[in-house]
């Protein structure tokens, strides 16, 4: 530390966090002067310390008076993040987080004023920076997590927004990632000093394997490893893994890439496992199967619960965040012994492991594919972790058939970052908040913005307002904006609709299809409301699987003749790939279940569906049918927004109607609201008129609770029971 310049504060804080020394990267990053405001890339292996730099950098602006933003792709990359980053509280330097799901509203605006450092998710600050609150001026800098997203077909654009804004913005971007492949032309185009290292605190072998024609599988050591042989040639190269695992007290991650296709592997090698297991073991994974049952529903422990008893797991999206955080945990600290997962699980989440086993080839509609260099370079960063191994260990790759395609992956940079700002699907999103929020409102001023962004580097300045002219066609077309000649130049403004789509953060198109799907409406049903926006772009990329083909076969017609959802016309209407009246139809009859306060267990049976999906499906419901209400509100339509409103609580809870009272009061769900009911509680003066009863149904734990929650607000006057 003394090799370089850094506040008193931020050394002891380093030093009380138990920093002594600063990694090769990190170093290297601190020497570039970014501290003094430069802009900066740092493209260093996972566990190299990337994101410290950014800490540090975030740390230095509160200390100057200036504010600090971190952004990462994940909810709970977020959240961890905050709780790291909550430490220089005790040096004053107070620390909050925005991850709603709604709109950022004037207060919420107003709360983050208070925060040194603000911690959020990509699609949050893109919908704060469309905000231009006041304080943004004093915001020192701009720390972006994953910065090779910036590359991602369904989320790169908002990233790229992000860092156009900051550049035109004169605020400091210091962009993370672990790959890239044209690290040099992202840091030209931001303005940036690179700093480029393939520093890893553990020493990486990447073995090349591949599955002969015979079966067996032929893995080729490098001489350091001091294998007996090289190559050696195995039955099963995950058993021999888990083996070597199991001698040597470490753990086995291996990736694939369907959901199916993880839980197979799980139930294959779960008795292998089993019968390996210490008798210590078994007797932790007992007694972690105990903390399990309480935390997961009943339907997904017994999925999870034999799998865990023998120290195996899988992980991915179709789990609910309970699971897979519970999952991480287990695996962290070791009693998970081997664990098969989808990519989800590479994207910066903290899972040590000393072997990562890796399958290069998924499925998709057309055929089998292979992944990218960069993808196999983000799941390779999983092996080996500071203080828990001597190395890393990648076999590459399990379901290649010759030792070419394994090498490929080791010798091969990862593939250039390219833009996706420029399809319509984006463009449109984005051309409407620079126009919303007043950034520019003339064609000139508009391309000038946009000119600035990644995008444009390589498409002519003619090509570009081509481009954007069609773009603000459409969102005239679409009511979003209005325009008028001044001075033989056309002048771009939102509509009150325009304005609205914006701050709600959803698509264009989503809110031209609720406009459009609400004036069609007769007498709407909640299955109308439900299936509306689940036909929406917004909900394009929720996993919904079998229940498509079962929707397809059994349900949607009958529905459909019966008029109780929207009109399938409106998708020839809209003909855009991501509004699907099947898949519109399928969500609303989930989330209609959901409301009726059918059991999840239920629902994801009929619908085909996993609690992780179903979660995301609520999640988005809840949002969109806020956006829905609002939307309505300005076409003055007051009762479909009233309706609109009230089911977005009903979503938020998964109850009828009736119990909605009862679930605004902590510690009650649907299941203990519907009790209540069934014994005439239904409202929270009953809670107290009636506490005993309370304490009989739920226990003196919980029933306490409620009670107290009831009286902590000072919702009703307190009466006991004589």
């Amino acid at each position: 530390m003394s090799d370089v310049e850094l506040s008193e504060v931020i050394v002891k804080g380093l030093r009380e966090r138990g920093y002594i020394n600063f990694t090769p990267p990190q170093l290297e990053a601190l020497k570039t002067g970014f501290l003094r405001g430069e802009n900066l890339v740092v493209c260093a292996p996972t566990a190299s310390g990337k994101t410290l730099i950014g800490e540090i950098a975030l740390v230095s602006a509160a200390l100057r008076g200036l504010k600090g933003i971190y952004t990462s792709p994940l909810k709970a990359l977020a959240y961890e993040k905050y709780e790291e980053f909550s430490f220089w509280g005790r040096y004053g330097v107070e620390v909050g987080i925005s991850m709603g799901d709604y709109e950022v509203t004037e207060d919420e605006i107003k709360r983050l004023s208070s925060f040194n450092i603000i911690v959020t998710t990509y699609e949050r600050l893109d919908s704060i920076l469309r905000r231009r609150p006041s304080w943004l001026m004093n915001v020192g800098v701009v720390v972006i997590d994953e910065l090779h997203m910036l590359g991602d077909e369904s989320r790169g654009h908002i990233v790229e927004m992000i860092a156009t804004r900051a550049k035109l913005l004169g605020i400091q971007v210091v962009g993370l990632s672990a790959t890239i492949g044209n690290a040099e032309e992202l840091a030209k185009w931001l303005n940036a000093k690179l700093v480029k290292s393939y520093w890893r605190p553990v020493k990486l072998y990447e073995v090349p394997t591949y599955r002969a024609a015979d079966g067996k599988y032929i893995m080729f050591f490098p001489d350091e490893l001091g294998k007996e042989s090289t190559p050696l040639i195995v039955d099963d190269v995950t058993r021999y893994w888990i083996n070597e695992a199991l001698r040597g007290g470490f753990n086995v991650l291996e990736f694939k890439y369907s959901r199916r296709g993880v839980e197979e592997l799980a139930e294959q090698y779960s008795l292998y496992v089993c019968s390996n297991l210490s008798e210590d073991d078994k007797t932790e994974l007992n007694k972690l199967l105990q903390e399990m049952k309480m935390e997961l529903p009943d339907f997904e422990y017994e999925k999870l619960e034999h799998l865990v008893r023998c120290g195996v797991a899988y992980h991915h999206a179709g789990l609910s965040p309970e699971a897979r955080r519970f999952i991480e945990r287990m695996f962290r600290e070791r009693f998970i012994k081997y664990l098969s997962a989808t990519p989800t699980l590479a994207m910066g989440v903290n899972l040590p492991a000393r072997v990562v086993i890796i399958n290069t080839y998924y499925y998709t509609g057309g055929g089998r594919e292979k992944i990218s260099v960069l993808e196999y370079k983000q799941l390779s960063g999983r092996a080996g972790r500071p203080q828990y191994d001597p190395y890393g260990i990648v076999i590459v790759s399990k379901d290649v058939r010759n030792l070419k395609e394994a090498e490929y992956y080791i010798k091969s940079p990862p593939e250039p970052i390219s833009s996706t700002l420029l399809s319509e699907a984006a463009l449109r999103r984005h051309v409407l908040a620079v126009i919303a929020s007043q950034e520019a409102n003339k064609l000139n001023e508009i391309a000038k913005f946009f000119s600035s962004t990644f995008a444009a580097i390589k498409m002519g300045r003619k090509a570009l307002e081509r481009k954007l002219l069609n773009v603000l066609q459409l969102l005239e077309e679409l009511n979003m904006v209005k325009s008028r000649i001044v001075a033989e130049e056309n002048i771009y403004t939102a509509t009150k609709l325009g304005a609205a789509t914006s701050m709600l953060y959803v698509d264009p198109l989503t809110t031209a299809l609720i406009v459009e799907g609400l004036r069609r409406a007769q007498k709407p049903t909640e299955l109308y409301y439900l299936a509306l926006i689940g036909m929406s772009p917004d909900f394009a990329d929720v996993n919904i699987g079998r229940g498509v083909r079962r929707a397809q076969e059994e349900i949607v017609e009958s529905y459909a003749e019966s008029r109780l959802l929207p009109d399938s016309e409106l998708e020839y209407i809209f003909r855009d790939p991501k509004v699907d009246w099947i898949r519109g139809a399928v969500i609303g009859m989930i989330l209609r279940d959901w409301i009726e306060e059918v059991p999840e267990r239920r629902i994801l049976e009929v619908y085909g569906i996993e609690a992780g999906d179903l979660r995301v499906i609520r999640e988005n419901g809840e949002w969109l049918a806020y956006a829905a209400a609002v939307i309505a509100q300005i076409l003055g339509m007051q009762d479909n927004a009233a309706k609109l409103f009230k089911l977005v609580e009903r979503i938020k809870h998964g109850v009828k109607e009736d119990a909605l009272e009862l679930v605004k009061i902590r510690y009650v769900g649907r299941v203990r609201a519907r009790t209540m009911l069934a014994y005439g509680i239904r409202t929270v003066n009953d809670v107290i008129a009636k506490e005993s009863l309370i304490r009989k149904l739920f226990g003196d734990g919980w029933g306490e609770k409620i009670v107290e929650e009831v009286k902590r607000l000072g919702v009703v006057k307190m009466e006991k029971l004589k």
